[in-house]
């Protein structure tokens, strides 16, 4: 069952994650690559730091949807969430913000600067699409019709490279990937609604459980902050890669990486949901557990044939295109990606559990620290600026995981060995017997 539910998000996400790809390397393809890259790279960071909240809607609605009417309370009260992240982003791509943001603070040049606001701004636009695809995604994933969400994942990444060959003829470089990614995803959000409709045809109108907004919110926050400080993750290391010797070089080569990185091993972020959309009891837990364990080892190993063998340059320099001097300084980066793939899966795993048990207050702990780690190995910057930046953005990314892995794993194992029901509608007593 958790097979069969996991296999359809891994080509979802992968997808999805093909399509950042696809940008960087479409760009590293364009003149000045390395400005181009800088660019988006910041641009996205920024975007995706802020805008991350908004995913938090798609494991609310999963919890809490239980008729028509309280899908449309979820919608609004999202809806209202969202239009914070947007009007910060909008504010700082549009004003001098972003100037002394992305130019004073992370030491970008002008030019990439000025590529980055343009971008920021494009960027900021995906808010209402993404709402729209989260909810429709709670649906799909509460009937457990995910290869759904993989088709309309396919309708996206077709379009985007249409929108590629497309844009560059009227914007730049940056603000063509930024404008092709805000497309496709109002085109995938087209189709999900589409697909969806049956589900929410199917929903009562009335006589469910109706989360108030308090519920809401305290259910959401400590996620909106653990999502915050994921994505902030590389928000908060291109600071500390501006401080290197060639910075517009470290924040090109990690914007690579991190892509790349996402590519291979964000399937695993999807443990959160197939945990929570699964783990009923504590004998689902065990089964998940063992399910987890056996995915690691497959990345693990996919990351070693990848990286670790002749497919580093295949990658590199044929698929993403890169120069010489780029290719080779993101190489100490795409081999510690083995070490971020270890650890993301289990962190992942341990939020889902939590969130079915609606502990989530502990998630919002364990995202402060690992934002502590992040800031602790990007200071290694500011004494040593010869280092490979491409390796310190990976490496912080790691073991800011694996703190967060120590720290929820030991709740985890704290609610699984009390004698009371930890799930809810958890039958204890059943469960007991059925064991015994």
């Amino acid at each position: 069952m958790a097979m069969l539910f996991f296999v359809p998000l891994i080509l979802t996400t992968e997808l999805h994650q093909l399509s950042h790809s696809l940008v960087h390397a479409f760009l590293a393809r364009l003149g000045d690559p390395t400005t181009t890259l800088a660019a988006f790279s910041i641009a996205f960071a920024f975007n995706t730091t802020f805008s991350g909240i908004m995913s938090v809607s798609t494991q609310a609605a999963m919890s809490y949807i239980t008729d028509k009417r309280s899908f449309w309370r979820i919608a609004r009260f999202y809806a209202l969430i969202c239009l914070a992240p947007f009007f910060l982003i909008e504010a700082v791509a549009l004003t001098s913000a972003g100037d002394w943001l992305f130019g004073t603070m992370m030491g970008a040049s002008p030019e990439v600067t000025r590529l980055a606001k343009l971008a920021s701004a494009v960027m900021g636009l995906w808010v209402l699409p993404n709402q729209v695809r989260n909810l429709t995604t709670a649906l799909c994933m509460m009937h457990r019709r995910t290869m759904l969400i993989s088709h309309s994942t396919i309708v996206r990444l077709g379009s985007q490279a249409l929108m590629l060959l497309v844009l560059p003829f009227w914007m730049e470089g940056a603000v063509a990937g930024a404008a092709s990614l805000v497309g496709c995803m109002t085109v995938e959000s087209v189709y999900m609604y589409w697909v969806s409709r049956q589900f929410y045809a199917a929903l009562p109108a009335t006589g469910g459980e109706q989360p108030t907004h308090r519920q809401l919110w305290r259910f959401s926050w400590p996620l909106m902050i653990t999502q915050i400080t994921e994505n902030g993750v590389t928000f908060v290391i291109n600071f500390f890669l501006g401080r290197l010797a060639n910075p517009d070089l470290a924040l090109a080569a990690f914007g690579v990486v991190n892509a790349l990185k996402s590519l291979v091993a964000s399937p695993l972020r999807n443990m959160a949901q197939t945990a929570q959309a699964l783990v009923h009891n504590r004998a689902d837990m065990r089964v998940m557990l063992t399910f987890s364990h056996r995915l690691t080892l497959v990345y693990a190993v996919l990351v070693a044939l990848l990286f670790y063998t002749p497919m580093r340059d295949v990658i590199l320099n044929g698929v993403m295109g890169l120069p010489a001097k780029l290719s080779t300084y993101a190489t100490p980066g795409v081999q510690m990606v083995i070490f971020v793939v270890v650890v993301w899966g289990y962190s992942s795993l341990f939020r889902g559990l939590l969130s079915a048990m609606r502990k989530t207050q502990i998630i919002a702990f364990s995202a402060a620290i690992r934002l502590l780690v992040v800031i602790a190995v990007g200071s290694s910057t500011l004494i040593a600026p010869n280092l490979n930046g491409a390796a310190v953005g990976v490496a912080a990314i790691g073991f800011a995981f694996l703190a967060e892995v120590l720290i929820l794993g030991w709740r985890v194992r704290y609610f699984s060995r009390s004698h009371e029901a930890i799930f809810p509608h958890e039958d204890l007593n059943k469960n007991i017997n059925k064991n015994k």
